[in-house]
């Protein structure tokens, strides 16, 4: 074998022995990191009390997604311990000053219900209950959020009624029932609007049932009055006297509780109109 041919031949094996201890080296390296969910950035914190006064520092310098990253990751090392309400409180905070109010309300109700005597679970239970309430769409929206928030706050009243809390919580309440409200009106006015006639009268009723003192009240009454004549026009004969009945009593109603109302002109013509055919079918 000539010298050419042997360097060649040595270069090839020393090449061969690089790739495959390089190539050992990264599954070796890979498999050293298996199980390991920390995310790289954070790996220089090596123990559980040190991530979490790094997540403490992120929080309280306002960076509060990687405030959340830690907490998530440090507070199953911590519970049962006297750190762990403290952390679970803080995880959820985070999503609730980021602006993920869902993500925030499912984290403080775990809260409520792992920690009910700690000091900061009325505190948790309020913002759970907020945390649903800023997350409320507009009213032609879906409305889940505005009942869980509805429910929450309701139930936050029943259970912490000397709250410091109370004011604010009567004030979001209100705004809630109010657009409820409004969602409830638009239904029964687009039945009204489309002569579902029927189902428009038992939308309008649930309306007042429901939400009685809304600003919804006096505009409902006089859709009312003019849903039930309207409905009576286009009833069978057998029907018509009871429809054009209700018609004159939801004017009543309108006259009794709104007496200067700017529908009230109308809406007496309408009364008397109704009233007048109903004698006439009575006769």
């Amino acid at each position: 074998m000539n010298g050419k041919l042997y360097s060649m031949i040595k270069k090839s094996i020393v090449f061969l022995l690089v790739v495959l201890f390089s190539a050992g080296g990264v599954q070796g390296y890979a498999q050293s990191k298996k199980g390991d969910t920390t995310p790289r950035k954070y790996r220089k914190y090596k123990t559980k009390e040190a991530k979490f006064e790094a997540a403490k520092t992120f929080y309280h310098k306002g960076m509060y997604l990687s405030a959340a990253e830690l907490f998530e990751q440090v507070y199953p090392l911590f519970m049962g311990t006297v750190q762990g309400d403290s952390i679970l409180f803080l995880f959820a905070d985070s999503y609730y000053k980021n602006g993920d109010y869902l993500m925030a309300a499912f984290h403080f109700n775990d809260f409520t219900k792992k920690y009910p005597f700690s000091p900061r679970a009325e505190e948790a239970a309020f913002l759970a209950a907020k945390a649903h309430f800023l997350n409320v769409p507009a009213y032609n929206l879906d409305q889940t959020d505005a009942f869980l928030a509805k429910d929450g706050l309701e139930s936050f009243m029943e259970n912490y009624p000397q709250s410091r809390f109370g004011s604010e919580c009567n004030a979001m309440l209100d705004s809630i029932r109010n657009q409820l409200a409004h969602k409830a009106y638009a239904t029964a006015y687009m039945y009204y609007n489309i002569g579902k006639y029927a189902s428009a009268h038992i939308a309008f009723n649930n309306l007042l049932k429901d939400y009685p003192g809304s600003p919804y009240t006096e505009k409902a009454l006089f859709y009312m009055v003019k849903n039930s004549f309207e409905y009576a026009e286009n009833s069978v004969p057998a029907r018509q006297a009871e429809r054009y009945q209700q018609a004159a009593d939801c004017y009543r109603r309108l006259e009794s509780g709104f007496p200067d109302s700017p529908h009230l002109s109308e809406a007496k013509k309408i009364a008397e109109e109704a009233v007048r055919k109903r004698e006439k079918i009575l006769q």
